[in-house]
């Protein structure tokens, strides 16, 4: 060997103990050659994606959203031999369904992609609508409206979810929070639209409407919903229920399943408050729009910031400013605290919403995606069934105080555990999680 190759040598040997390739660089065998990823993870194959989930919200959370202008009309006019009380079981049976079949909607997502429960669930979302408006009697309404209209949403919000997270890793809950954006726009704008036609062309031809106007955007959402490439040559993995045994996802869920316990009182009873003071009744239809609208800005903004700073740190964070936020409701007392009141509200429960399913989703595997959001949606099902019928019941002895600070405690428990299962990954109060 002749004297300059060995120092050529020498100094490359030298070159490799000095700066060894950094393990964290280096990806599994199974992503060496899939996960590689461009420079911007907006691409226009993405952000298509990301404007079809958008509707998808929008056509369906969104539409629950609203469901304050179907029971002021049920009391008045379609159903006005039945109590309220026995007309909100409606709104919390359809919150119940929404979430509660989105475990088999993550099994199917994950085995078969997106497209193939997105599309059965638009179905049933359509066929429902349809139903609806053909319905005159409270367990035609309990049928299509609460439990046939929430299963199909149920399996539309979950694939929409999943892909969103499948497309964007870094950005993924600025991404979350734009989809979900799409049930707050639906929130300010539902109501509205609702509210005008029931007043024009009644009822059923309302419905109607309402299902046409879906059909092209859930439509979209069939035709480009698909899992990346990547996907193509792995085998469709089997069910792994082992990750609800995880205490990340166990002390989740339990904090969410109390968060959502409090969450939606607010957003129920703030136009029945302006009422019990004395104020405009038609503004009070508006507060609902107001919350909604802030809520748009509070499920983009903070995830954002959660890209930055962690996921858990800023659910946190938004789940204690809304308990206690939710804790000054009666506070409010003037045209003007109430809607700063219904702004901040919106800010920040718009923000705990959106950042759920980014916080199931940054503790598995790609592959797991769908069964981990939907482990945790299921759970907060419950809440969805019980926390209407149980404000209803603080509210008839306690008054609106009692029911603000039933809602706010409720969050500021779930709080506690939102911040246990954020120990659980990493114990640093400074670090991102």
């Amino acid at each position: 060997m002749s004297q300059s190759t060995s120092v050529r040598l020498n100094k490359e040997l030298l070159n490799s103990i000095e700066s060894p390739q950094d393990p964290t660089s280096i990806s599994s065998s199974e992503n060496d050659n899939v996960d590689k990823r461009p420079s911007s993870e907006f691409t226009s194959r993405a952000i298509l994606i990301l404007i079809s989930c958008f509707f998808v919200a929008f056509c369906s959370v969104g539409f629950v959203n609203a469901f304050g202008v179907f029971q002021e009309y049920y009391e008045q006019a379609l159903l006005s031999n039945k109590s309220a009380s026995d007309i909100s079981w409606l709104g919390s049976v359809n919150i119940f369904c929404m979430f509660g079949c989105t475990s088999i909607a993550g099994i199917l997502t994950d085995k078969y992609g997106p497209r193939f429960p997105l599309c059965f669930g638009s179905l049933v979302m359509v066929f429902a609508l349809m139903m609806m408006s053909l319905s005159t009697q409270y367990y035609q309404l309990f049928l299509t409206q609460a439990v046939l209209f929430g299963v199909g949403i149920s399996f539309v919000i979950l694939p929409a979810m999943a892909t969103v997270s499948y497309y964007y890793a870094a950005s993924r809950s600025l991404a979350m929070g734009i989809t979900v954006a799409g049930s707050s726009l639906g929130g300010v704008i539902w109501p509205i639209a609702l509210h005008r036609l029931l007043s024009e062309v009644k009822f059923g031809w309302t419905i109607r409407i309402a299902a046409f106007m879906m059909i092209p955007l859930l439509g979209l959402g069939c035709l480009m919903m698909d899992r990346p490439r990547e996907f193509a040559n792995r085998p469709k993995p089997k069910a792994d229920f082992s990750i609800v045994k995880n205490p990340v996802i166990i002390f989740l869920s339990i904090g969410l399943f109390l968060v959502f316990l409090g969450l939606f009182s607010p957003l129920f009873y703030i136009p029945s408050y302006m009422v019990s003071l004395g104020k405009d009744a038609n503004l009070a239809f508006y507060m609902v729009s107001i919350v909604n609208a802030a809520s748009l800005f509070g499920r983009v903004l903070p995830g954002l910031l959660a890209d930055k700073t962690g996921n858990y740190n800023v659910l946190f964070l938004v789940t204690v400013f809304s308990g206690l936020v939710a804790c000054c409701w009666t506070k409010a007392t003037s045209v003007g605290g109430i809607v700063v009141f219904s702004l901040a509200y919106g800010l920040a429960s718009g923000a705990v919403i959106s950042l759920q399913s980014p916080c199931a989703a940054q503790i598995v595997p790609k592959e797991q995606f769908g069964l981990a959001m939907g482990a945790v949606m299921t759970f907060l099902s419950i809440s969805g069934l019980i926390g209407t019928p149980i404000s209803g019941q603080v509210l008839s002895p306690y008054g609106y105080l009692g029911l603000s600070l039933f809602s706010g405690l409720a969050m500021l428990l779930g709080s506690v555990f939102i911040l246990i299962a954020r120990l659980k990954i990493k114990t640093g109060l400074l670090v991102k999680v």
